[in-house]
C-alpha cells in the first residue's frame, strides 16, 4: 500500500515538474503596497506574435495573503533595420548633354517602401542616355566663287567643285558681268569677264527625335521592427483572516487524502472527486427564487455553467447558494458564471457556513 502512495506522489510530483518547465518565467518580480493594497508585480518578455494567455496565475498565497490576477498591459520593444540599396530611374530629355539631363533629376529621392524609408542621392557618374528614335532631315549647303579677268565666256574654264566646312560641292551655275571693253569699229565689244560661280549640295541625315537618359540613385534605409512584447501582470492581495489560516487541519486532510486512495486503488480519480464539490442554483421565478438543480463545482477552476439548465430558466435573475466546506476553500477567490457567451464573476467574501450570492446575467431571456 505504501508503494502504491509513494508512485502516486511520484507521478503528481512529475506533471507539477513538467508544468513548470514550459511555464514563462518573470523576468522581474516586485511587492509594494500602494494605498493600502497588497500589489504583487511580474513582468515577462515574450517574442513578437506570442500569445500572452498563458502568462497569468492561478489564484496564490504569499505572507497572509491571496493574490488574484488583476490587469495585464503590454509594451512593444522595437529595433532599428538598416540597408543600403539602388534604384534606377528614367527621363525623357531633348538633349543628351549633361548640364540639360541634370535639371531632369532631382539630386535626391524619397524612398518608402515594405516599412522602409530614407533618402537617395543621385549618382552623377551614373547617368547615360540613348536616342529615344530618329527622322531624316535634308539640308542644303551652297557657296559662291568669283572668278575675274576672263577673257571668254567659257563654263569649262570655271572650277568643276568647291569645297565648304569640308564638304566638296559640285558646280551648279556660272553667272557673268563685263567688266571690260574695246572699241572695234564703231562698236565697243566685251574683252574682260567676271565670273561668278554657284556651288552647291543637298545632304540628308538621320537626327535623333529626343533621348531616355537614365541615372542610379543609392543610399540607406532603415525601418523599426517589434522584436518582442514586455508584459506587466498586477496581482492584488486580499487578507486571509488568521482564523481560517489556523483551522485548516493540513495534516488531518492529507492523512485522510493518503488513506482514500490507498482504499479505493484509484488515486487520480478519488483525487478528482474530492476537489468537486456542488452548488445549488436558484432562478427568479413567479417573485420567487425556485432552485432548478445542482451542480458540480471544481474548486480549482470554479465555474458555473448555467447553459445546463437552459430548459427551465425563466428570467436572468439567479442565486447560487455554496456549501460550508466550498465556501472556506473559495474565500477571496473568483467563480465564473457563464450563460449563453456571457460570462460573470463574483468573488466570495466570506468564510463561515453556507454563502449566498445573487447575479444577474446579462443577457435577454
Amino acid at each position: 500500500m505504501k508503494k502504491r502512495i509513494t508512485a502516486w506522489i511520484g507521478v503528481a510530483l512529475l506533471i507539477c515538474m513538467s508544468a513548470t518547465a514550459f511555464a514563462a518565467t518573470p523576468e522581474g518580480v516586485g511587492r509594494q503596497n500602494l494605498n493600502g493594497t497588497e500589489r504583487i508585480v511580474k513582468t515577462y518578455t515574450l517574442p513578437a506574435g506570442s500569445d500572452p494567455a498563458a502568462l497569468p496565475e492561478a489564484d496564490f498565497e504569499e505572507d497572509g495573503f491571496l493574490f488574484a490576477h488583476h490587469t495585464t498591459t503590454s509594451e512593444e520593444v522595437t529595433a532599428t533595420e538598416r540597408k543600403t540599396i539602388s534604384e534606377e530611374r528614367t527621363a525623357e530629355t531633348e538633349s543628351k548633354v549633361l548640364e540639360e539631363v541634370l535639371k531632369k533629376f532631382p539630386s535626391t529621392i524619397p524612398y518608402e517602401q515594405d516599412g522602409w524609408s530614407g533618402m537617395l542621392v543621385l549618382d552623377t557618374g551614373s547617368i547615360s542616355s540613348e536616342a529615344a528614335g530618329y527622322t531624316t532631315s535634308s539640308r542644303t549647303i551652297s557657296t559662291t566663287q568669283t572668278y575675274p579677268a576672263m577673257m571668254y565666256q567659257d563654263p569649262s574654264t570655271i572650277p568643276q567643285t568647291a569645297v565648304k566646312d569640308g564638304i566638296t560641292l559640285p558646280l551648279t551655275g556660272v553667272s557673268w558681268t563685263v567688266t571690260g571693253t574695246s572699241l572695234a569699229g564703231d562698236s565697243l565689244v566685251p574683252t574682260e569677264y567676271t565670273a561668278t560661280a554657284t556651288y552647291s549640295k543637298r545632304l540628308s541625315s538621320q537626327v535623333a527625335t529626343g533621348y531616355v537618359s537614365t541615372a542610379n540613385y543609392g543610399g540607406e534605409v532603415s525601418r523599426t521592427v517589434v522584436t518582442g512584447v514586455v508584459y506587466t501582470l498586477t496581482y492584488i492581495g486580499t487578507a486571509i483572516p488568521a482564523t481560517v489560516v489556523e483551522s485548516v487541519p493540513w495534516a488531518r486532510i492529507l492523512a485522510g487524502v493518503a488513506v482514500l486512495l490507498a482504499l479505493a486503488g484509484g488515486a487520480a480519480v478519488l483525487l478528482a472527486i474530492r476537489s468537486q464539490q456542488g452548488v445549488a442554483v436558484y432562478n427568479l421565478i413567479e417573485d420567487d427564487y425556485l432552485c432548478i438543480g445542482r451542480q458540480q463545482l471544481d474548486v480549482k477552476q470554479p465555474v458555473i455553467d448555467l447553459n445546463e439548465f437552459e430548459d427551465v430558466i425563466q428570467t436572468n435573475y439567479f442565486s447560487f447558494v455554496l456549501d460550508e466546506s466550498t465556501t472556506k476553500k473559495l474565500f477571496g477567490r473568483t467563480i465564473g458564471v457563464t450563460l449563453g457567451d456571457v460570462t460573470t464573476t463574483h468573488r466570495v467574501k466570506e468564510t463561515g457556513g453556507k454563502y449566498r450570492f445573487n447575479l444577474e446575467m446579462g443577457v435577454d431571456w
